[in-house]
């Protein structure tokens, strides 16, 4: 599977407050997510293709005041611990996230890992084999979530994700056609409804014909 994180940004954009329902519920009850904001990415020494395959990074207020930084990357298959260690550890370090300040990091899994959402820890910073500091952070694996569920949930982000995972009840074609009849009757804007439906097709439209 091709690296898609242009098509995942086209969704994860507009739909961040549902992305956070999904992925970070408990805490999207403290922040004001109708305050989302988009900080420029531009990271020094990044490439364009590297500036285009990197996923989000947002900020949105908490109801106490901070300031939090919400990071989401798309991988197209699971990363091992090391790998993984290596590259959110870099990222905080190209990002200048400062270690003070709060930070929802997860990481979306197009292929393996754990299925659904899944609270992970990796080392960032070591000492010899000694562990200087951890990160906590959320995998969503898509591949091995239950379609349905997500199709039965109220947020439409959530309807177009499930165009990655496995039907149970029913046949591609036929999640297909029930992803597609949720997003046109969703009360977004139209470029939205269309930027959904383009992500479904891509991941289901020629397979499911």
């Amino acid at each position: 599977m091709p690296h898609r994180t242009p098509l995942f940004r086209e969704i994860l954009l507009p739909f961040l407050a549902d992305y956070l329902r999904i992925v970070e519920p408990d805490s999207a009850q403290h922040l004001w997510l109708d305050r989302i904001s988009l900080p420029d990415l531009d990271v020094p020494g990044w490439t364009d293709t590297e500036k285009q395959t990197f996923g989000v990074v947002a900020e949105v207020p908490s109801r106490w005041g901070e300031q939090v930084t919400i990071v989401i990357q798309v991988e197209p298959e699971a990363l091992t611990p090391a790998e993984l260690s290596r590259r959110l550890g870099g990222y905080f370090m190209d990002l200048e996230i400062h270690y003070c300040r709060p930070v929802l990091l997860s990481v979306l899994y197009l292929r393996g890992g754990r299925p659904g959402i899944n609270l992970e820890t990796a080392p960032v910073s070591k000492l010899s084999d000694m562990d200087l500091l951890r990160i906590y952070f959320t995998t969503f694996g898509l591949e091995g979530s239950r379609a349905e569920y997500y199709l039965e949930r109220p947020e439409p982000l959530s309807w177009a994700l499930s165009a990655l995972m496995q039907p149970i009840r029913h046949s591609r074609s036929s999640h297909r056609k029930l992803c597609l009849e949720r997003i046109a009757a969703a009360d977004v804007a139209e470029e939205h409804r269309t930027a959904l439906a383009r992500f479904v097709e891509a991941f289901l439209g020629e397979e499911s014909r």
